[in-house]
């Protein structure tokens, strides 16, 4: 699930979505990564990242931003 609040901007992702954009070739890598990983990954490229829980998170980005970030080669670095 992912829900857009245009007024403060951020994005409320939940880890199945991120796993989602994270898919290479139709799976994931051999362990699923946990949400720290994409805390840690998004807050090293300079994004907001809020409220974070087990499941899900809040950051401070278009969908379309994290979905590029999180399916290239940059999740990699």
């Amino acid at each position: 699930m992912t829900e857009y609040n245009r007024e403060t901007g951020f994005l409320t992702l939940t880890l199945d979505r991120l796993h989602d954009f994270h898919r290479s070739a139709d799976h994931l890598p051999e362990e699923a990564p946990s949400i720290e990983f994409y805390v840690e990954k998004l807050k090293n490229f300079g994004y907001e990242v809020a409220n974070v829980s087990d499941d899900k998170m809040d950051v401070e980005a278009p969908e379309h931003e994290i979905f590029e970030l999180l399916s290239g080669q940059h999740i990699y670095l």
